[in-house]
């Protein structure tokens, strides 16, 4: 591949996992619901195809849906605000190790301090949230982009051995659990949607990710 090349899959990568996280750190809103306006129906080539259709169908009316309606499953899913509502809270502590900060959390955090960064989303609270762990992935693979374009090549493989060693000892190892609940207790399409995409976008990255970058080939 050429580098231009490795540089564009970097960027989709980036902008796929930011778009993502944001679903996780915000309830939806008009905008956001306008933005997954369903597009091409032709048979799906893939498990991210089939997912991105999937999401397409689930998405409500952007102009009648209720706001309010998707906000209250937005809370139940993902705040964890009582026990038995909804799934536990979307943080990688609370699916491990059965609590909120954990090793799970200084582990994430130290993953971010020796990539060069400080907290992500201080929003999101604790910082292994899913939102901040996916946003992470996409900051890395952002800073891939810039090494490919910049001729760095060292650089762009640092950056991908960085995403393919927390994918492996973070995301990977809890991720597919917690989006098996969501789907499984989601009352409205497009959450069970969202947790199908965010499945399949990081099998998929996993399979990038586990081929090693070659120049020229």
């Amino acid at each position: 591949m050429q580098a231009s090349d490795l540089a564009a899959s970097a960027e989709d990568r980036s902008r796929f996992f930011w778009w993502l996280a944001e679903w996780f750190l915000n309830p939806p809103s008009r905008d956001m619901l306008a933005g997954l306006a369903q597009g091409d129906e032709s048979p799906p080539q893939d498990a991210m195809d089939a997912a991105w259709l999937a999401l397409a169908r689930a998405v409500p009316d952007p102009e009648s849906a209720s706001l309010e309606a998707l906000g209250a499953e937005f809370t139940r899913l993902l705040g964890g605000v009582q026990e038995g509502l909804g799934p536990p809270p979307p943080f990688e502590s609370v699916w491990r190790e059965d609590r909120l900060i954990g090793e799970s959390t200084v582990a994430v955090i130290e993953a971010y301090a020796r990539a060069g960064f400080a907290d992500i989303a201080p929003e999101a609270g604790p910082q292994d949230h899913i939102a901040v762990e996916l946003k992470f992935l996409a900051l890395l693979a952002l800073r891939e982009m810039e090494a490919w374009r910049g001729g760095d090549v060292a650089g762009a493989e640092k950056r991908l051995a960085q995403q393919r060693e927390f994918l492996e000892r973070h995301l990977a190892t809890w991720v597919p659990r917690w989006a098996d609940r969501l789907k499984a207790e989601a009352r409205m399409p497009l959450f069970a949607a969202l947790a199908e995409l965010t499945r399949a976008g990081l099998d998929q990255a996993s399979l990038e990710l586990a081929e090693p970058a070659r120049l020229g080939a």
